[in-house]
């Protein structure tokens, strides 16, 4: 286990559901909405943590109420919050998130009125009791000072550097880096139409930083410090894709945890890949490791016909559940009756009717229908179906998500 600092940014997510990408002058309805804890560098340590690190984060918060939800939620994650800067006067920065149910992928809005962290705070901390420093690329008018420090006071810890846009001035300071990671959207702003392009113009500046680009799913291009030549790690195919927020973060966890263990980047890389896919097959970053140890399928796609419900045992959430196509689509339920809280199929089979696309429960003749849940006849009238989030990979496997 190593103790990781991380200096940047943490922020309020409100993440929206939403069925498709929204288009200007649209009006259109979420299916989910819920708030978590974001912010790049917050959620890297939230995975590092997972990864049984000690972690601690060096941000700023306002004076606001949802302060006390940010630094209560930050805790949550194991990150020790000691070195925040508190500031009366602004509000905690906030991200809206509208997350595309149809392919995972999300649009943000990013609101922020909070000055950000000062040089003065990060230099009365003792850095030396770290074994890792992690910053984020922002606030270069202070993060200069804060890498001379650690240049200064760091005999053998490494220091990481995400950089994901561009900023004025901070190419002056990525020598300061052991190691890098470039995200696509710098390489595009710096003229660059593959990551393969921004490595071989940064590798002759920085030859003793070890340097990534990731390219969404096309993979992550790397070159090794003091070593010539660039490799390319394919993205692991993930389909469907549920949740791509964080994906980033994680990857870059993933590499810190394994070069912190004494792997190779290359094998470093592979591994976060691995992490990273494993991360877009889920909503948020919870629990994320137990995902990657128990998670089985609940059924298979042959199994399930419009003609019948497939009952099946779901023990990620301790319930079963009834299995249905619609169209082109798989549909999922908790298999309990709003009415009293029985099975579906608490006195025999759950009829369809494939006219009617609605289904029965077998003990009150409450009907309700297939596409949404919701029941049309019967003694709960208007009440609905609990809805599963599930995904299908390409071996037609199903899963709870």
């Amino acid at each position: 286990m190593a103790k990781i600092l991380g200096i940047g940014n943490a922020v309020l997510d409100i993440v929206l559901k939403v069925p498709h990408a929204v288009h200007d002058d649209e009006e259109i309805r979420a299916s989910h909405r819920h708030t978590q804890i974001g912010g790049n560098v917050s959620n890297s340590l939230y995975v590092l943590a997972q990864l049984g690190h000690q972690t601690a984060i060096c941000t700023t918060t306002g004076g606001d109420s949802e302060a006390k939800q940010l630094i209560n939620g930050l805790k949550e994650r194991q990150i020790d919050v000691e070195h925040i800067q508190r500031f009366i006067k602004g509000r905690t920065p906030t991200s809206y998130v509208t997350l595309n149910a149809s392919n995972g992928h999300r649009a943000i809005v990013h609101y922020r009125d909070l000055p950000e962290l000062s040089f003065e705070h990060f230099a009365k901390i003792e850095i030396e009791e770290y074994d890792w420093l992690h910053f984020e690329g922002r606030n270069i008018d202070n993060l200069k000072g804060m890498l001379n420090i650690a240049k200064t006071f760091l005999t053998h810890q490494p220091i990481s550097l995400e950089v994901e846009k561009p900023r004025d001035g901070i190419e002056t300071l990525l020598p300061q880096a052991n190691l890098i990671f470039f995200s696509h959207h710098y390489a595009k702003a710096k003229g660059h139409d593959s990551a393969e392009s921004l490595l071989k113009a940064m590798q002759p500046q920085l030859p003793n930083s070890h340097l990534i680009c990731t390219w969404g799913d096309q993979g992550a291009w790397f070159c090794t410090a003091g070593h010539a030549g660039i490799q390319h790690q394919p993205a692991k195919s993930v389909s469907p894709v549920v949740d791509t927020l964080g994906a980033g973060d994680t990857f870059n966890a993933a590499v810190i945890h394994h070069l912190l263990a004494g792997d190779t980047l290359d094998k470093a890389v592979k591994e976060a890949t691995e992490l990273a896919a494993l991360k877009c097959q889920q909503h948020g970053l919870d629990k994320l490791l137990e995902a990657k140890q128990t998670r089985k399928p609940i059924a298979h796609l042959n199994k399930v016909t419009n003609a019948k419900t497939l009952v099946v045992e779901a023990p990620s959430i301790g319930k079963s559940v009834v299995l249905i196509k619609y169209e082109d689509q798989v549909k999922a339920y908790i298999n309990n009756c709003p009415h009293q809280d029985v099975p579906l199929n608490e006195a025999y089979k759950i009829d369809v009717n494939p006219f009617e696309k609605t289904m029965k429960c077998s003990v009150h003749d409450a009907f309700f229908r297939i596409e949404d849940g919701v029941c049309v006849e019967g003694p709960c009238w208007d009440e609905a179906l609990e809805a599963v989030d599930i995904q299908i990979n390409e071996q037609g496997e199903i899963f709870i998500v």
